[in-house]
């Protein structure tokens, strides 16, 4: 797909913007930075002032200012991949009057990792995290259909996740640049089968703050230092638990968000998968159980750009036969990646997804 012609063409000026006279603009050294933590969310200052060729107290102190204002953050969270836990989308169909009362509740459970209201057929999408089947079923039939105002729910088990938000980038540095910022291959592939206890509460520390100090993490989680340091880069390095440096949406650059549920034979998933991963409006990538397959998270400079986005991957992947059943705007995301957000996509508290039992 990427060596193809853009059908899309020559794209305006976002249709969704209102947000940033909220937010405040970004400049190019901001950018910068937030791409040089998308490449490495822990990275030490002096390294990330080098390769920007800035003093490391001016990085330090931007990452501060956007983060105090809720503009950007690092965080951390199970991997979907990971083998402890399943995943699903969750359709949430509500009575309309109660959607916001709805949302509220939902925002502060730990079993959401997302949460987003949409057009079309349903009022809410989550994402959902339990320890099995059997406590995800739990969860959805006892609490969430439960609450007072939702109507009814589907559930679409996530099987695999080829793509997700940690692997988008802002695009801001050069390839010299990004190539400074990686972190050197380990010698041998790093191997976790379980998880401990002391992980478990890493995960759920770094939730919180993925930057957080290791003297800071060794005392939340009750570890010594050199415990909590090996952990964490095993969790990482096993791809166990992500790390991700996120911004506020209407801040990327791209600040309209969609959903489309599509359709591919069994037998194309892992080809559309890896044609799929070029396009870079993607955010996350599910392969489901269910009606769909496949469920993509894009986001969009425009809201005309949810069309042509749709014909560009019905173009490219015609002889895979893969077809776009349905999609939807995103209207407001509530929750994103375990970060309850405000109307203006500002991170406003942090709820860690952490598994019961």
């Amino acid at each position: 797909m990427q060596g193809s012609a853009d059908p899309r063409g020559t794209r305006g000026a976002p249709d969704a913007v209102d947000e940033l006279d909220e937010l405040g603009e970004l400049d190019e050294l901001d950018l910068q930075l937030l791409h040089a933590l998308q490449i490495q969310p822990r990275a030490p200052w002096s390294l990330v002032g080098k390769v920007l060729g800035v003093d490391p107290v001016t990085v330090a102190r931007r990452w501060q200012r956007m983060r105090d204002a809720g503009t950007a953050w690092v965080d951390g969270y199970l991997s979907i991949g990971h083998e402890g836990a399943v995943r699903a989308h969750v359709e949430i169909v509500t009575d309309g009057a109660r959607l916001a009362e709805v949302s509220g509740v939902l925002a502060d459970d730990a079993e959401i990792m997302s949460l987003k209201q949409t057009s079309g057929s349903r009022d809410l999408i989550a994402i959902v995290i339990a320890r099995d089947l059997g406590r995800l079923v739990d969860y959805v039939s006892e609490r969430v259909s439960r609450i007072p105002g939702v109507r009814t729910t589907r559930i679409h088990v996530i099987t695999a996740a080829p793509w997700e938000g940690s692997m988008w980038r802002l695009r801001a540095l050069t390839a010299r640049q990004r190539a400074a910022l990686q972190p050197p291959s380990p010698e041998r592939p790093a191997v976790l089968t379980s998880l401990t206890p002391v992980d478990q509460r890493i995960a759920v520390a770094i939730g919180q703050d993925g930057r957080m100090p290791l003297t800071e993490l060794a005392a939340v989680v009750g570890t010594s230092v050199a415990t909590a340091r090996r952990r964490l880069q095993l969790l990482t390095a096993s791809r166990q638990v992500s790390l991700r440096c996120t911004v506020a949406r209407p801040l990327s650059g791209s600040p309209v968000a969609a959903v489309y549920f599509a359709s591919v034979p069994a037998e194309h998933l892992e080809a559309a998968a890896q044609a799929l991963r070029t396009l870079p409006e993607l955010r996350l990538c599910t392969i489901t159980a269910g009606p769909y397959n496949l469920v993509l998270d894009v986001w969009l400079r425009a809201l005309h750009d949810v069309h042509a986005l749709e014909t560009h991957i019905g173009r490219e992947l015609q002889g895979l036969s893969l077809r776009i059943d349905e999609r939807a705007v995103v209207l407001r995301t509530i929750k994103h990646v375990g970060r309850v957000l405000d109307k203006a996509g500002r991170s406003v508290r942090a709820v860690p997804m952490e598994l019961d039992g």
